[in-house]
């Protein structure tokens, strides 16, 4: 786990050599050592975190033997041990006992295609000296990060965007289009960025640049959505639990892999609790566990939960309190750690735990991300598949989509699903007429965000206080990163999965718990997203459908045994700090910067607008709120990484 950065020179001596400075924005990510390879066409750079073979033979960038292919690499490719035996078999011979080796080595003997091999997180750049090709990749669901900008002269890339912006020659302006998509979302879907002409490399892409294919773009290797089979298959249902519990432990004993030790972030649910339960089956000591709570013990405070269960396990439990305060004082520090504004509200708690966990001297925590996007762990999400299914076998409910929407109906049908006095089967009925009350989403798309309450309240408040940059957007400006298209009805619970991986996912989820967790130099490993458990639990949805069996019901049904019953009962909670008095807090320390700030001089807030967004946003409950947080992350995000690195 590192970070990288370099430079591709179209034409030799455009800009000048990375210099320590460049290395030491990144430092963070890798304390462990830095590098850097330079020839006229390219410069690689490296900061490194030891975590697998802590010696000078780990060293990057690394050079392969006879020096054609040079790499700087962030991640781990967990099944390195075997893809390095299947190659040994082949001839290639080893001097470290590295992963970045073994990477090495597969793309010479497969070439881009190695990257199918991996099982893993990664993202990397890979100089071919003979072919004067740039080789850059990401694995699968987007867990390292890469990003890039290119001019007519010049490619630079790197883990972060503080580590990008001191290798452009000019600072880039604001995209408006782009701020749209994170007030609607709450975080920058990908591959898209706030800074005009920088992009994120996707998700399972790989790119591929020489001097004569400059302007050649990202292709996708694989895809979540089209995971049709598997191998193995079960004749009947009876069979899907068992291979899905082998799955699930074989990735967590794979993430196991590390020369240093290995930690646990544990709330009491039944995500992190089966990563905790089967990691501690397979490690030779005590591991410790790390939890997060609130002042008062709240009802929310899982740190009970947690006690007891990594007690049970016989791990070693550390409990973090984080008062409102922490978090307020905290806040432009988290925002320059965060790389970019992600407005989820949960994001000092991520912090906190992988800061616990360095504390302690751990510098590898597995977390149970990932399970509520793999098995339907957002009711939202399920409710979504069933509402497109719906639509696709009924054509006339999708044309009284914008009749249910109106102002009048929706209050009616919402008035009467709250009813506790109305018949169960009504209210049901009634709450699914909300779920296709729709008249926003294009009439191409599948029905996706406007199920999620934050998305529509964006949608709502954005004209009140947008100004003139913001002004000639296009209504579909905020469906562009779900633009894929319909699908066949049997098709569409996989599509509405790669909806959710694609956008939140990455782009959320990974992305925050990546920088918080680098930027106190901890690894944070997912076993639920291994890539056979993925393409596992895909291709036996796509034979057994399980969206409309409850939330989770496969992952429940699979840990009998190894988690208690009274823990796969338990409703999900995950983090769930005091929102409100955080984020008031937040608004009302901070919130002055936007009356004279960038967001004002941009024209993307309407410069009479910031007082509106400061007192009276606020006072229209938990929708106004989060768009003034929203803002005001926004406004010192720019401050902190794009001014402060200027």
């Amino acid at each position: 786990m590192c970070g990288i950065l370099g430079r591709f020179q179209r034409r030799l001596g455009q800009r000048p050599p990375l210099s320590p400075r460049d290395l030491a924005t990144l430092a963070h990510r890798g304390p462990d050592g830095s590098g850097v390879f330079t020839n006229p066409y390219i410069q690689l750079g490296h900061s490194r975190l030891a975590i697998i073979d802590l010696t000078e033979g780990g060293q990057q960038p690394m050079i392969l033997g006879s020096g054609r292919y040079v790499v700087t690499y962030n991640g781990e490719i967990y099944n390195y041990l075997e893809i390095r035996s299947e190659l040994e078999a082949k001839g290639e011979r080893f001097t470290s006992s590295s992963d970045t080796e073994v990477l090495l080595a597969a793309y010479k003997v497969w070439g881009r295609a190695c990257v199918n091999r991996f099982r893993g997180m990664f993202a990397f750049a890979l100089w071919d000296e003979q072919e004067k090709t740039l080789f850059l990749a990401r694995d699968r669901c987007g867990e390292k990060p890469l990003f890039y900008h290119r001019d007519g002269d010049c490619f630079s890339f790197a883990s972060e965007l503080k580590g990008l912006l001191p290798l452009l020659a000019h600072r880039p302006a604001l995209d408006s289009a782009v701020v749209d998509m994170y007030l609607h979302y709450q975080y920058v879907p990908e591959p898209y960025t706030l800074l005009q002409g920088v992009h994120k490399l996707p998700a399972a892409h790989t790119l591929v640049l020489t001097p004569r294919d400059w302007h050649a773009e990202p292709l996708r290797y694989w895809n979540v959505e089209d995971i049709v089979d598997s191998p193995g298959l079960p004749a009947d249902r009876a069979g899907v639990l068992p291979l899905i519990r082998d799955a699930v432990e074989d990735a967590v004993t794979l993430t196991l892999r590390s020369d240093v030790p290995v930690g646990v972030a544990l709330s009491g649910g039944i995500d992190s609790g089966a990563i905790a339960a089967l990691a501690q089956r397979h490690y030779p000591e005590p591991m410790h566990a790390f939890c997060v709570g609130y002042p008062g013990r709240p009802s929310y405070d899982e740190r009970h939960h947690a006690r007891q269960l990594a007690e049970q396990l016989g791990m070693i439990v550390h409990e973090v309190e984080l008062p409102v305060e922490s978090f307020v004082d905290f806040f432009p520090q988290l925002v320059r750690i965060m790389d970019e504004p992600i407005a989820d509200p949960a994001a000092f708690g991520h912090y906190s735990v992988p800061k616990a966990a360095a504390d302690q001297g751990i510098k590898v925590l597995l977390t149970g991300l990932g399970g509520d996007e793999l098995f339907w762990g957002y009711p939202w999400v399920a409710k979504a598949a069933v509402a497109n299914e719906t639509i696709a076998k009924s054509p006339l409910l999708a044309s009284a989509g914008p009749l249910l929407a109106s102002a009048n109906v929706h209050r009616i049908l919402r008035r009467m699903t709250d009813s506790p006095n109305a018949p169960s089967k009504l209210r049901r009925w009634t709450g699914f007429l909300q779920e296709i009350a729709d008249s926003y989403t294009p009439k191409n798309q599948l029905r996706f965000y406007t199920a999620a309450p934050d998305f529509n309240d964006a949608r709502r408040i954005k004209d009140s206080v947008y100004g003139p940059a913001m002004r000639n957007l296009l209504a579909d400006n905020p469906f562009k990163p779900t633009d894929i298209g319909p699908r066949a009805v049997e098709r569409i619970p996989a599509a509405i999965i790669r909806l959710l991986f694609d956008t939140w996912l990455t782009s959320n989820s990974l992305s925050l718990g990546d920088r918080v967790s680098m930027g106190v130099g901890v690894e944070s490993r997912l076993p639920f997203l291994d890539v056979r458990l993925i393409e596992l639990v895909m291709a036996l949805r796509n034979k057994y459908p399980d969206h409309t069996l409850g939330q989770k019901a496969w992952l429940r049904a699979a840990l009998k045994g190894v988690l208690p019953d009274d823990v796969l009962a338990r409703p999900k909670a995950g983090f769930q700090p005091p929102v409100w008095e955080w984020l008031s807090g937040v608004v009302a320390r901070y919130g002055s910067n936007l009356r004279d700030g960038h967001l004002v001089k941009a024209g993307i807030l309407a410069e009479k607008k910031a007082d509106y967004v400061l007192q009276e946003l606020p006072k229209q409950g938990w929708p106004g709120l989060f768009f003034s947080y929203k803002l005001v992350l926004l406004e010192q995000w720019f401050q902190e990484v794009v001014v402060c690195d200027s």
